[in-house]
């Protein structure tokens, strides 16, 4: 799996790993004394902030201590340094209440060494580790509980004299002193400073392992001027030019300084390791068991957050939480998405579409959702911050069908996700909004005996343009005027009327945008 899954978008020439949404924390010590019920571990450098996040979660997720005041899962960070090299974090710990403080443990070989032996420790419980059991860690019949992969790398500086790609066979002779200048590996000029983590590191085994398997099976001899560091400092590395060292992947996203040359890359599992005889018990496989916490769907944006990828699950065919003393499947799974969708129609004939995957802790999906309206393809659009947005036109008024599929992108660990499918109506076109009208009359109140009475009716628009249109009079049912009316006015003159007095009616009728009117009046016929 390419080491661009968890960030992907890096730059295509080289895999500078750097994402705003992944922050290390200052620290990842427990925030409270350990108490005999916990479950403690220390160790790896390489998985701590991991572990942390597990433990109390990252990113808006719960972790595996919410809610609990005992049987708490506890890490002890590995020792962490400043730009100077100086250590930021307490030289002891005290791993549960009562006990004597001991010497921070530093490194995946420093915490197995406290779970048999010489060293054995009673207060811990687990130990984190980067690389898989040696002959010694076998023979005191430790177990591993694999988790999580990694991807370890070759770091360099971001602006480096180190070029894009180093091949196996560069990095060998770069450790074995063979390569001492840049420029002979395609670089700039500079003199090599190659770097590796300190003795009993995790990292430091298992890349010494990929050395010999780079040299055709060949233990390499590290020259005198390969620099021992503490693991995973970027300090040693980021400010120097000519600085190599071998280092996660995960780790270096989230530190975001460094640049991770490609041309090799090696797959790892990542362990808590425990003893023989706590396998089975509860409190642990509660935790790091097939069906614990740390193989749950829950916990995989956490391990994401972190850096890595966790394992696949025992039931879907993996490794995860299988105690074992051999390399497990790196088979992985993925962080777990939902997708739902919601729809406005502002315009007729149209709806505004949203869809909001949710999913991940610091660490968000990536990728386009598809839509459809009533089983029809309905377009695309790119997900951010959780959400996509597409407006549907030429629909019909009334109710439609919408659902939204997530597509995560290629090579990122999320899982894809399909809404439930949503009713929503489409408004129509709106009643046009006519001009209103209004009558005004001139007829005489009162005419003379065998005279037709003569007047005009005068109408007036609300937009105070020139009315145009028609003009009935009728009394009762008989029509006893009708003309045109011109610049808002129409002169007419009526019918003989019958003696009395007669109630008229005006009625006024424009083009399709005027709103008609009518007039009642009444006139006096002698």
């Amino acid at each position: 799996m390419s080491v661009r899954r968890l960030f992907a978008g890096v730059a295509a020439t080289s895999v500078l790993v750097s994402t705003a949404a992944l922050v290390a924390p200052a620290q990842a010590d427990p925030a409270f004394t350990p108490v005999a019920s916990d479950v403690v571990g220390a160790g790896s450098d390489t998985s701590m902030y991991a572990l942390s996040y597990l433990a109390e979660g990252h990113g808006g997720l719960t972790g595996y201590n919410a809610g609990r005041t005992t049987g708490r899962l506890v890490s002890f960070d590995a020792k962490t340094v400043d730009a100077t090299g100086t250590q930021t974090n307490s030289a002891t710990v005290t791993l549960v209440q009562g006990a004597s403080p001991i010497t921070r443990p530093n490194g995946s070989g420093a915490g197995k060494s406290l779970l048999h032996g010489a060293g054995n420790n009673p207060d811990v419980d687990y130990a984190r580790s980067s690389s898989g059991l040696n002959a010694a860690e076998k023979s005191a019949n430790l177990q591993a509980f694999p988790f999580a992969k990694d991807t370890l790398g070759m770091a360099v500086a971001a602006t480096s004299n180190a070029p894009v790609t180093l091949t196996p066979a560069q990095i060998v002779g770069i450790y074995a002193g063979d390569i001492t200048d840049w420029s002979a590996v395609g670089g700039k000029a500079g003199t090599i400073v190659p770097l590796i983590p300190q003795a009993g590191s995790g990292t430091r085994s298992f890349f010494e392992g990929e050395l010999t398997t780079m040299n055709s099976g060949v233990k390499v001899t590290l020259s005198k001027a390969v620099k021992e560091v503490q693991e995973h400092d970027d300090s040693p590395v980021k400010d120097d030019p000519n600085a190599v060292a071998p280092f996660s992947v995960g780790r270096a996203g989230l530190l975001g300084t460094l640049r991770v040359t490609k041309g090799f890359e090696a797959a790892r599992a990542l362990y808590n390791v425990v003893r023989q005889a706590d396998v089975a018990k509860p409190e642990i496989t509660s935790i790091f068991g097939p069906t614990g916490f740390v193989c749950s769907p829950a916990a995989a944006p956490l391990i994401a957050d972190a850096g890595f990828e966790q394992l696949l699950s025992q039931a879907e065919g993996g490794a995860c939480g299988v105690a074992t003393q051999d390399a497990p499947s790196l088979a992985t799974a993925l962080v777990e998405t939902s997708t739902t969708v919601a729809a406005v129609s502002k315009v007729a004939g149209a709806l505004e579409i949203t869809a909001t995957v949710g999913g991940g802790g610091a660490l968000k999906p990536q990728g386009l959702v598809e839509f459809t309206v009533d089983g029809r393809d309905a377009g695309t659009a790119l997900l951010s911050g959780g959400r996509a947005t597409r407006t549907v036109t030429g629909l019909s008024a009334g109710t439609h069908t919408v659902k939204a599929t997530f597509v995560a992108d290629e090579g990122t660990v999320f899982s894809g996700s399909v809404s439930s499918e949503g009713t929503f109506t489409v408004a129509g076109p709106k009643a046009p909004v006519l001009v209103k009208s209004s009558l005004k009359e001139t007829f005489k109140a009162t005419n003379a005996k065998g005279k037709r009475a003569k007047g005009a009716v005068v109408v007036t628009l609300a937009n105070k343009k020139k009315a145009t249109g028609t003009v009935v009079i009728r009394d009762g049912k008989k029509v006893v005027a009708k003309g045109k009316v011109k610049n808002g006015r129409v002169t007419l003159t009526l019918k003989k009327l019958a003696k009395g007095k007669r109630t008229l009616v005006a009625t006024y009728t424009g083009p399709t945008s005027v709103k008609g009117s009518t007039l009642r009046f009444v006139i006096r016929q002698r």
